[in-house]
């Protein structure tokens, strides 16, 4: 009684299902009737919702054509939207001549899919330097001849040998049996496939977990699509009557609307290094363990040689820039190295700092080392400006405080002795001699005060610009005054001073004897070559001024004029310092040397002499 019942039930289902298809069948029939050569598909249905979703996508990414990675995007998107588009129309259609030309436009998908898929994983996983012209065109011309092959199959026959329109099934399906040149467009689809499920797999290993996110997405997506199609093709899908894969185009779709709102898909998208060190305006150099580059970017070019060159690959180092080897053997520690380089660029010169790190493997074994090099003549040139208005501001400032002194101390001496000078002509009229001598010995007091603050103000302006400069700046000053005479030529004045750290009063000694040596030579010598030196010998500093003149008779030089003579106050100098003067003369060499007590000496090295 239970089985009757069942059996009945199953037969009043089989029924309703024929009268169902009946009734499509009968509707289609009638729209063929009408000029209206398609049938309803429910199936259908779900393509065009998945065109409409693939369509949204295509439109995102026109909207966001200018964002990296999104124009490509928009492609396949469109692609995507044409293949399920057409892929309806096909399952609508009641005559295989309309199958036929739905069937045709759906190579285009076919086709360009897989090369549009390449694209966009080469975009996201930082390849686009894959994306030349040269390099893409090759993979465009499968399918180019493809698309023209598919729509003269009735002549040729290499895509599809044969087909009919199976009629068996709820809607009538194409039924076809795929040609030699089908294989040629499924193993190069399949290729470019699978190329760019291996890059998006490589773009999972990212450290950064934003990345990761985004590439299981685009992955996801893609291999949705591919092995739906793939499945198809093979005879292996579940339902082989029809291709699947449109409809899990919008499944795709839907994966992308997600990562595009979870993780800003195509909105962060990591960038190539290559194009980053490209951009770069800082210069990059890699050398291996044998000095030899091998990589750079084209800011290094720009700084180091004339022109990019591929020819600089396995070049020495030494070969483009002593500078830069020299920091490459640097034997101090790895990290941090750094140098200045000054080099002659087109007639300018420019200054760069280099910093050096090491480059290490896993086992960390320094398998070469990367250089950084920045183009720092704008800070030199800044610095130098600003060094330049500091002193002038100093300049300023003492030019200032000389004027308050001088208003302050010399105006009041002046004013005091005004009023003392009318205040003694006033006596003078009125016959009181001793109290105009009283204000004149006054008058004459202040005066004596006002002449020794003076000398004692000068000698303290001189003490500190004495106090500031080191004694070879000194020295050289004097030398460079020698150096603009017409008789001198700028190489045959020397200095050889060694460090040390003298006193203001020893410094300002020795640049008196020094200025008055060369003012004599200047003036009587008829010399043309001066050496001046100053080195510690034993317990005493040696001051020598040597010359190549005429000579001189030394001791009847000092005996002539004793008291005035250019020479006595030299040998006074000498004295102040602790030590003595001594002069040899002779045509063609006098020497003149002060030797004095060691009080500074080579351990003071750290300061500028």
């Amino acid at each position: 009684m239970w089985q009757n019942s069942k059996k009945q039930i199953l037969e009043d289902q089989v029924e309703r299902n024929l009268v169902f298809l009946w009734r499509i069948k009968r509707h289609a029939i009638l729209l063929g009737v009408r000029g209206m050569p398609y049938q309803f598909v429910p199936y259908t249905i779900f393509l065009m919702a998945s065109a409409v979703m693939t369509c949204a996508l295509a439109l995102y990414g026109a909207k966001h054509r200018h964002t990296f990675g999104t124009n490509i995007l928009g492609l396949c998107m469109t692609i995507g939207t044409l293949w399920s588009c057409a892929n309806a129309f096909e399952l609508s259609a009641l005559t295989i001549e309309h199958k036929l030309f739905w069937a045709n436009l759906q190579y285009v998908a076919y086709s360009l899919g897989p090369v549009a898929w390449l694209l966009t994983s080469c975009q996201f996983s930082g390849r686009t330097h894959w994306l030349k012209r040269k390099n893409v065109l090759p993979l465009l011309l499968i399918p180019a001849i493809t698309i023209l092959l598919v729509w003269t199959d009735p002549w040729w026959g290499l895509v599809r040998t044969g087909f009919r329109l199976d009629t068996t099934g709820p809607f009538y399906v194409l039924d076809k049996q795929y040609g030699p040149w089908f294989w040629v467009h499924f193993t190069q689809s399949y290729a470019l496939n699978f190329l760019s499920i291996y890059l998006l797999s490589q773009a999972l290993t990212k450290k950064n977990s934003i990345y990761r996110g985004q590439a299981l997405f685009l992955l996801a997506g893609i291999s949705l699509v591919v092995l739906s199609n793939l499945l198809y093709v093979l005879g292996l899908s579940p339902i082989t009557a029809y291709d699947v894969t449109p409809i899990v185009f919008s499944i795709s779709a839907g994966l992308m609307f997600w990562g595009i709102y979870r993780f800003d898909l195509f909105m962060l998208v990591p960038i190539a290094w290559d194009k980053v060190l490209e951009a770069m305006e800082t210069a990059v150099v890699v050398v291996n363990n044998y000095g030899r580059v091998v990589d750079f970017n084209p800011a290094f070019c720009h700084m180091f040689v004339t022109e990019v060159r591929a020819s600089l690959l396995g070049m020495s180092l030494q070969d483009i820039s002593t500078e830069l080897a020299a920091l490459d053997l640097d034997p101090s520690l790895e990290a941090g190295r750094h140098l200045e380089i000054q080099r002659g660029v087109q007639g300018e010169e420019h200054y760069y700092e280099a910093f050096v790190s090491a480059i290490r493997d896993h086992q960390g074994h320094v398998r070469g080392e990367v250089m950084v090099i920045n183009d720092i003549t704008e800070l030199k040139l800044a610095q130098a400006r600003l060094s330049l208005e500091q002193q002038e501001v100093a300049i300023s400032a003492e030019r200032t405080r000389f004027t308050q002194d001088l208003h302050d101390n010399l105006g009041q001496v002046m004013g005091f002795s005004s009023i003392q000078v009318r205040a003694i002509g006033r006596e003078l009229q009125r016959g009181n001699t001793e109290r105009a001598h009283e204000y004149l010995l006054r008058l004459g007091e202040v005066l004596d005060e006002a002449q020794h603050e003076m000398r004692d103000y000068v000698h303290g302006m001189r003490a500190r610009e004495y106090d500031r400069t080191s004694l070879t700046v000194l020295l050289n000053k004097e030398l460079t005054r020698l150096r603009e005479h017409e008789y001198f030529e700028p190489d045959n004045v020397r200095m050889d001073v060694a460090p040390c750290d003298f006193s203001v009063e020893t410094k300002i000694q020795l640049c008196g004897i020094v200025k008055e040596a060369l003012n004599n030579i200047r003036k009587h010598s008829g010399a043309n070559v001066v050496e001046v030196r100053l080195h510690p010998s034993s317990a005493n500093w040696v001051l020598t001024i040597t010359d190549n003149g005429v000579g001189f008779n030394p001791t009847s030089t000092l005996g002539f004029s004793q008291g005035a003579s250019g020479l006595s106050i030299m040998a006074e100098r000498a004295l102040l310092l602790g030590g003595e003067l001594q002069i040899s003369s002779a045509p063609g060499r006098t020497e003149i040397r002060v030797e004095f007590p060691l009080k500074g000496g080579p351990e003071h090295a750290d300061y500028d002499c």
